[in-house]
């Protein structure tokens, strides 16, 4: 099950959807959409609140 959230959100972070609205769209500040999608931060390491949103 987790795998499935992780590769979910792997296609909306290689979709052509911009940072800001995704931020905007999942409520998320838009620095830590750039850090995933960048690859700062590790998809597997995402907490359950922000991997919700």
């Amino acid at each position: 099950m987790i795998d499935q959230v992780i590769k979910q959100i792997e296609e909306l972070f290689n979709s052509d959807l911009t940072d800001y609205r995704i931020s905007k769209d999942a409520g998320l500040p838009l620095s830590v959409i750039q850090n995933y999608r960048r690859g700062m931060y590790e998809l597997e390491n995402m907490s359950f609140k922000v991997a919700k949103k």
